[in-house]
This record gives structure tokens, C-alpha cells and sequence, in this order.
């Protein structure tokens, strides 16, 4: 290590290398033949530094991490770029089926919550042709409305006009909509729909059976929030509710993230506490990607149980845990097949907040504990923390605001909402015995007493500042890295924090101008 500046990771550079593939996507989206051309050539040179490479280590000059770094980054951005051409390719393509047409498809969601009737179509024709996404109905209620019956598996057939989703629009990628995969919306009226009833797929009609389970016994209020806590389907919620738990710093309670991983694998490991590690671990990991199929495979999920299972391995073969590891891996692989998740806001913050713990959560708590601070209240307050300092570029630049109170509120929130969490997956089972259901009144009063809270904090002044950013905000991520342990100074580390700091301070409100 000594002489050494950075503290080499490999699957660092894999992801730096993967991120450069995703930015040649999005330059060929833009204009096809210079995205084409820097693309192409990216991949190239990426190849001929693999091979010389190769054929230092073949003379036993380079060590075979550095060449295997090289080479899975060169398969993997071979991947992010052709994939994103394709995904790009396709949606340009739907741009052509704008106007009237006949619409036909089968139900994937409905929303009918506070009056607004939304219902989203996969397996669509148009005009007769089969086409891949979704589209979005907003249906004009009339005296009989139909929106009120359909529910997922029914088939709609209505004439409409149709409007293509564009995939990038004014510089930006329409991340959310590259997420969901809805590429068409439209406007129907009630009256102009015909319906016939479907069968829901398996995982529907489970989510559908969930979602009336905890409404009936918990109250359409507490059972959509803790269906959303459980699944992060806020469809159904309450106007208003997401954004005063957003602006009590409590939101990523309802995007199902490594917070509930984290709460499942320890519910897991108390309840197979009695099996060995080899047996226990593969168990959790199927377990854990079922969860993700539950969760529809949002990104934050993704990388969640992608790192959990990294550190499984990494614990039955006798590896070393590195948090900064795992989490470029797991962030590499994403974007190897869902390249454009980069531009989309819930991604971002996920890996923004564990990029700022990996960075900063040790150097806090060493601070705290130095200043004789409880070693877990340390521990908690440096996460909190450093997960703050993580999602604050991501969060000023997609929300335009800054929560003021989260890092104080997670320190002390986290805790019982962990005890919520895991009360509902006990509760969960037992409830679903017929006559068992009055089981979840225990969670609908823990969950109130939440609500409450986050609903208070919300209205606490200066709760929430609002700010502009440019996309230059983004900057602060190689800033955070150059100001944290990672930069193996023995002599002015803490002025290079210092001044890492400063330099992102001056980048964020520069771009708030």
C-alpha cells in the first residue's frame, strides 16, 4: 500500500467504465451517428488497454485483479451500449403510432384512488400490430363508469388518440418513464370502453389478495401505506400522503430498499438462527429474490439483494466485506442491462445514499466515538449522515429541495420503523387465517402513531428548503470521493476534506442561480 494515492478497487473502475458506455447511449440518442461513432470507439480503445493489459500480466508485470477488471468492464459496457442502442432504437420507433387508432390490452394496474381513474395496459395492439410497453388511460368518468369495475386481467378494446412517450425530451432522459415502461398514454371516455373479464397473473392476484387483507383489517389509510412499505406500490395512497412522509425525510420508508432487505434479512436469520450458514444463506437468497419479483424489480431493490447476496458469498467462502465493492458491482451489473436507470431519480439516490455511507459512515463514527459518543448512536448518526451527504446531489437536481430535519429524524425514526416493518411481516401470516385478520390492528396503531409523526415533522418550519440545480450538481460524486478515506494521504487529509467540502458547497449553489 505504501506510495499508493487511491485505495484501488476494481469494481471501481468497472463502474466508471460502464458509466462512460451509458453517456455514448445517451449521446446516440441525441444524434445516431456520433453516438454511434464515440461509442464504437470507446469500446475499442476499453478493448486494446484489456489486451495490453493481458499481455503485461502474461510478462507477470500487472496483477490478474487489474486485468480482470478490464475485462469484465469491457464485456459490460459492450452490453449497456448495445442494450441502451436497442431500448433507445425502440422508443424512437413507438413515435410513429401517435395519433387515432384502436387500442386494445390486458390490465396491469388500476388506480382509483380520490377520484382520478388511471388504468396502465401491457400485451397492447394498436391498430391491430402488437407493440411492447405500456400505455397509460386516464379514463372520463361518465354516469356508468366502467373504470369502477375493471380490474388486472380484464381486457379494454377502445378507440382513442394515441401520444408516444418520448424517451428524451429538452436534454433530459425520461427516467421514470424508461422504469415503468410506459411509452403511450391516452384519454378515454368511460362510455367508449369495452371491457372483458381476464384472469389476473399469479403474482397479481397475490398482490391484489395483500393489498385487501391489510385494507380490511387496517383501514383503507394505514393498509395502502403499509401495502406501500411492503411492496412500494404507492398507487393507492392518499393524496398528500407520500409527500408529507418526502418532507419529513421519511420517504424511502415506501421505496423498498436495502432499509427493508436489511429488516428481512434479520427477520430471516432469527427465524433459520438453527441452520448452518451454507444452508441458511442460499434459502435467504431465493427468499430475497422473490421479494424482488413482489416489488416489480425497482432498481433500489435490485441493488439491494445484488449486495446482500455479494456479502453472503463473501461470508461462506471467508472473504472481506467491502461495502464499496458490492455496491459498484451491483451498480455495474444494472446498468449493463437497464443502462438508462442512470437518469432516473429513485437510482440515484439509492446508490447516491450508499456511495456517501461507504465514503463517509467510518470517519464520522470514528469522530463521535473519539468524542466519547456511544459507539451505536455513532454509528447510527454516521450513517444517517453520510447517507444525507449521499442523495443531496441527486435530490436538489429531481426534487429541488433538501430535507432539513432527515438526518436528526433517521437517527432516532429508523429504529421503530424497523420495529413496524418486521411487526407486519410477523403479523402477515397469522392474519391470513380465515378469522385472523383483526391480528393486524397492533400494526395499523404503530403505523398511526408513524403517520402522525411524519405528518407533524412535515409541517415543522424550514422542513424542507428549496433549491435549482443544473445537472453540473452531479459533480459533488468524484469531489466525495477525492475527500474521503479512500485517498491514502498521510499529511492533509482533513484539508482535502475540507476543501472537497468547499468546492461542493460552491457547485451547488452555483447551479441554484
Amino acid at each position: 500500500m505504501k506510495g499508493k494515492l487511491i485505495n484501488f478497487r476494481a469494481f471501481l473502475v468497472i463502474a466508471i467504465s460502464v458509466t462512460a458506455a451509458v453517456f455514448c447511449v445517451y449521446l446516440y440518442m441525441y444524434n445516431t451517428v456520433a453516438g454511434l461513432t464515440v461509442g464504437i470507439i470507446y469500446i475499442l480503445l476499453l478493448a486494446g488497454v484489456t489486451v495490453y493489459f493481458v499481455f503485461r500480466f502474461c510478462r507477470n508485470v500487472v496483477r490478474l485483479t487489474v486485468v480482470i477488471s478490464f475485462v469484465l468492464a469491457t464485456a459490460l459496457c459492450v452490453s449497456a451500449f448495445t442494450v441502451g442502442v436497442v431500448v433507445g432504437d425502440k422508443w424512437h420507433d413507438g413515435l410513429s403510432y401517435e395519433g387515432y387508432g384502436t387500442v386494445s390490452g390486458r390490465v396491469c394496474a388500476v388506480n382509483v384512488s380520490a377520484g382520478t381513474y388511471r388504468i396502465d395496459l401491457d400485451e397492447l395492439h394498436i391498430n391491430g400490430r402488437a407493440l411492447s410497453g405500456i400505455m397509460r388511460v386516464s379514463v372520463v368518468a361518465e354516469d356508468n363508469n366502467i373504470a369502477d369495475l375493471v380490474r388486472c386481467g380484464d381486457r379494454l378494446q377502445f378507440g382513442a388518440t394515441v401520444r408516444a412517450v418520448k424517451i428524451t425530451d429538452g436534454g433530459k432522459v425520461n427516467g421514470t418513464a424508461y422504469r415503468t415502461d410506459i411509452r403511450y398514454n391516452t384519454t378515454v371516455k368511460s362510455n367508449g370502453i369495452i371491457m372483458s373479464v381476464g384472469k389476473p397473473k399469479p403474482i397479481e392476484s397475490f398482490l391484489i389478495s395483500l393489498k385487501s387483507l391489510l385494507t380490511e383489517n387496517m383501514g383503507e389509510r394505514y393498509g395502502n401505506i403499509a401495502f406501500a412499505m411492503l411492496t412500494g406500490d404507492k398507487h393507492d395512497l392518499n393524496n398528500g400522503v407520500f409527500g408529507y412522509y418526502s418532507a419529513a425525510g421519511l420517504g424511502h420508508i415506501m421505496a423498498v430498499s436495502g432499509l427493508h432487505i436489511g429488516f428481512f434479512i434479520l427477520l430471516l436469520n432469527l427465524i433459520m438462527r438453527r441452520l448452518s450458514k451454507k444452508v441458511r444463506y442460499p434459502i435467504m437468497a431465493c427468499v430475497l429474490m422473490a421479494y424482488v419479483v413482489l416489488a416489480d424489480f425497482s432498481p433500489s431493490i435490485i441493488r439491494a439483494v445484488i449486495m446482500a447476496i455479494i456479502a453472503g458469498i463473501g461470508i461462506l467462502i471467508g472473504g472481506r466485506r467491502d461495502l464499496l465493492s458490492s455496491l459498484c458491482c451491483a451498480y455495474s451489473l444494472l446498468l449493463a442491462v437497464k443502462p438508462l436507470y442512470m437518469f432516473e431519480a429513485g437510482f440515484l439516490m439509492s446508490f447516491g445514499a450508499l456511495f456517501g455511507i461507504a465514503l463517509f459512515a467510518n470517519s464520522v463514527k470514528r469522530f463521535l466515538v473519539k468524542h466519547r459518543a456511544n459507539k451505536k448512536v455513532a454509528s447510527g448518526i454516521g450513517g444517517a449522515v453520510s447517507a444525507s451527504v449521499g442523495i443531496l446531489p441527486a435530490q436538489i437536481y429531481f426534487f429541488r429541495s433538501v430535507n432539513v430535519l432527515s438526518v436528526l429524524i433517521n437517527v432516532f425514526v429508523i429504529p421503530y420503523v424497523s420495529i413496524v416493518f418486521i411487526a407486519i411481516l410477523c403479523i402477515l401470516p397469522v392474519a391470513a387465517i380465515p378469522g385472523c385478520g383483526q391480528a393486524l390492528i397492533v400494526c395499523k396503531y404503530l403505523l398511526a402513531f408513524l403517520d402522525n409523526l411524519a405528518y407533524g415533522l412535515s409541517k415543522m418550519p424550514y422542513a424542507v428548503i428549496m433549491l435549482h440545480s443544473a445537472w453540473q450538481v452531479f459533480l459533488c460524486y468524484p469531489i466525495y470521493f477525492f475527500g474521503s478515506e479512500y485517498i491514502m494521504l498521510k499529511k492533509g487529509k482533513t484539508a482535502v476534506g475540507l476543501y472537497s467540502a468547499a468546492v461542493c458547497i460552491a457547485i451547488i449553489c452555483v447551479c441554484s442561480l
